[in-house]
């Protein structure tokens, strides 16, 4: 009898060994989502597409504003576009403009957000104040055409445009930038701000830098300490007439917080 006990006791553990390996296998094949990370993967988004929510919008402890006038938007867009090369036809354009810009391989990260800062527009604010360690940022695609090619170029013989009349060639003649600037805030207070380059032909002193970002790179945002809000602003030195010519256009995502938010 104790060796039958013995013997269905050694079976049963087996099994139930088994069973939780499967488990864990499953388990493993499934994607991680960490509490601590913002991902935009819970905002319902058709694929290669984007959309320009009709108000402000929340995902975790986060709310992104999102203001349209007239024919206009500033704030922020949702997209998971992923186009890296030109269009052939102004009707196109929106393929490039909300594209996550990332060299030599397609963006396949899923949802991300379009920034369009416009004054103070581009803010996002957290129902408790928080600690955020940094978040990822890159070009769009027809920013980071514009920055390389200006108005256009020629490709495969064809004249292909970047549907940015205004805008020129950034060259170190010049001491060209374009950059995002972010602000913290803690309740009215600003904590700081963080100055990010899109672009730069040695424009910041003693540094001989000569870039533009073609992929998405970490942005630390520790300096901000704890926040209530975050505020973003794009610069170029591409101006005329007081007017800003690269177009008003950058991309984010992956935002890791330092404590859970989800």
């Amino acid at each position: 009898m104790n060796k039958l006990l013995s013997t269905l006791s050694l079976l049963l553990v087996i099994l139930l060994a088994a069973s939780c390996t499967k488990d864990q296998e499953n388990r493993d094949m499934e994607p991680y989502i960490y509490p601590t990370d913002m991902l935009f993967e819970d905002l319902a988004l058709e694929r290669f597409s984007y959309k320009i929510p009709d108000a402000d919008f929340t995902t975790g402890i986060a709310t992104f504003n999102v203001v349209k006038e007239s024919n206009d938007w500033s704030g922020f867009a949702v997209s998971n576009h992923n186009l890296r090369t030109f269009v052939y036809n102004e009707a196109h354009v929106d393929s490039i403009r909300y594209s996550a810009y990332t060299g030599s391989y397609p963006h396949a990260g899923g949802n991300f957000l379009v920034v369009k800062p416009k004054g103070d527009n581009a803010e996002v604010n957290f129902s408790r104040p928080v600690g955020i360690e940094k978040m990822l940022i890159t070009n769009t695609t027809q920013v980071w055409q514009t920055i390389m090619y200006g108005t256009g170029t020629t490709s495969g013989g064809i004249r292909v445009n970047t549907y940015s009349p205004t805008s020129r060639i950034l060259t170190t003649a010049r001491k060209d930038y374009v950059r995002v600037k972010i602000k913290g805030f803690n309740g009215n207070t600003e904590t700081g701000e963080v100055l990010f380059y899109l672009a730069d032909r040695n424009s910041i002193t003693g540094k001989l830098m000569n870039f533009t970002v073609a992929d998405w790179m970490p942005v630390s945002l520790d300096s901000l300490g704890t926040v209530t809000k975050l505020r973003f602003y794009m610069e170029s030195t591409d101006i005329t007439n007081d007017v800003v010519n690269t177009p008003p256009y950058f991309c984010i995502d992956g935002i890791r917080f330092k404590e859970a938010v989800y």
